[in-house]
């Protein structure tokens, strides 16, 4: 499993891929049991921007929250690290102990720090939304029910999404216009 550098107030992009192609996903569970640890572990820490949770791999767009903000419980940017290696492992675990596996469910993960332009984090959300049918998992992305495509369409409050970039009507129209397009997929990501 990687060991993710992260540091207060910047902006990640994080690709995990199950360990020799295998799926990190095995059943629709396995997906919400994910969501849940992420709601535990990681969403008092970040502003979630968008997901998408695939059979053999993940992405995970976020921003870490200020260090004024959650300093009271997380001093130093290590400890960061430490809540999302644990995260990946309690899931890990979990995941291997309902279908009695001992070896490693994620290979090496790539995290990179995005620098905070609007266009660019719209277009990797787009991207991170049409993930799904990039893939062939689905022939029509808004229709995949794990990724954060849906809370963005239906501008839903309650999702994990962070609320300033759910309700921004400028990333709204972009992000959509973006996702239509289809041109984000041939983007070689080189930020």
């Amino acid at each position: 499993m990687s060991s993710y550098q992260l540091s207060f107030g910047h902006c990640y992009h994080i690709y995990q891929q199950g360990d020799h192609q295998q799926a990190l996903f095995r059943e629709d569970g396995d997906y919400h049991l994910f969501m849940d640890l992420f709601r535990k572990y990681l969403r008092p820490i970040v502003d979630l921007y968008a997901y998408c949770l695939l059979p053999t791999h993940l992405h995970l767009l976020f921003r870490v929250k200020d260090k004024h903000k959650i300093e009271y419980v997380y001093s130093e940017s290590g400890m960061l690290t430490w809540q999302i290696t644990t995260f990946l492992a309690v899931y890990s675990k979990a995941v291997n102990g309902s279908s009695h596996r001992s070896e490693n469910l994620f290979s090496e993960g790539t995290s990179r720090q995005i620098p905070p332009e609007r266009e660019l984090i719209c277009k990797l959300i787009a991207y991170i939304h049409q993930n799904p049918q990039i893939y062939g998992v689905v022939s029509d992305f808004h229709h995949w029910p794990f990724s954060s495509c849906f809370a963005y369409l239906r501008q839903d409050r309650r999702s994990l999404i962070a609320k300033d970039l759910l309700l921004d009507p400028h990333y709204q129209r972009k992000i959509t216009e973006l996702q239509e397009s289809f041109s984000v997929r041939e983007n070689n990501w080189d930020y």
